[in-house]
């Protein structure tokens, strides 16, 4: 078996990269802000160490354990990965609680497997990769969004708190939203059409249809993809976007939960 000690590390550096951000949003010592970076830095050498030794002991990553974890390493790199592009300082600020949850959450389950005979097949794990890395492109637009949002009612208010001085600035933050919105939408959707040719391939494409969580997903794909055209015409811009995409994350999170607890859709190709 492998040793949990290894990403029970991992969680800790994760848990220190927060708490030296949220000291650093309230001193402004930027020798925390270093130090942050540096926790998350080694955190993610180590968490891919971890899910590598994972896949190999394994060989499937159709587990809400191998998910969650995934999810969690893939949320953190592209936040440092814009959070470094786009000075972007508190980015990690507000992605970071939500990978830790995830891994809580992976820590609670424990190893687990689906007992799907198809839990080896190629379109499975095409299908997954789609999905989970879409989601955690998603999970920074709600991220994004919820800092825009922030933002912009200090902006309104015009009563100038700290939290506006520190956060970026609205055009930096629509930007990493825009990007995050757009990659994650792509392969959502990409990651839906995969589960099709699966479920075809296991001629089980009419019983997919009726579980109601393939449907929840396809309309929570379909709304997503009505936030980014909103976006991308001038019919809606800035705060309504904002709160359009923590809205359907909410149903986001509602499809991928129910996952986890019910996993009949995953082992369907969903």
């Amino acid at each position: 078996m492998l040793n949990p000690s290894l990403f029970l590390i991992v969680f800790l550096g994760y848990f220190a990269a927060l708490v030296c951000y949220f000291i650093n949003f309230e001193t402004q010592k930027e020798s925390l802000l270093t130090w942050g970076r540096q926790f998350v830095f080694m955190g993610l050498v180590l968490h891919a160490i971890f899910l590598i030794a994972l896949y190999a002991q394994t060989k499937s990553i159709a587990t809400p354990y191998f998910s969650e974890f995934l999810v969690a390493f893939l949320v953190l790199t592209i936040s440092y990965v814009m959070e470094w592009k786009y000075k972007a300082k508190f980015l990690l600020l507000f992605s970071l609680p939500v990978a830790l949850l995830l891994c809580f959450l992976a820590l609670l389950t424990g190893p687990g497997h689906f007992s799907g005979v198809f839990s080896g097949s190629g379109w499975l794990a095409v299908h997954l990769t789609f999905i989970l890395s879409g989601f955690a492109g998603l999970v920074i637009a709600f991220s994004s969004a919820l800092m825009y949002l922030l933002q912009s009612t200090q902006l309104k208010s015009k009563h100038l708190g700290k939290i506006f001085l520190k956060l970026p600035s609205l055009e930096a933050l629509d930007q990493i939203h825009f990007r995050a919105l757009s990659f994650g939408v792509i392969l959502f959707s990409l990651g839906i059409l995969t589960g099709i040719f699966w479920a075809k391939n296991l001629q089980e494409l009419r019983e997919v249809w009726r579980d109601p969580k393939v449907v929840f997903s396809f309309v929570t794909c379909a709304m997503y993809w009505a936030v980014l055209g909103f976006r991308m015409s001038a019919l809606r811009r800035g705060q309504k976007i904002a709160i359009g995409t923590l809205l359907v994350f909410a149903m986001l999170v509602l499809t991928f939960f129910s996952t986890h607890a019910i996993p009949s859709a995953l082992t369907r190709g969903f």
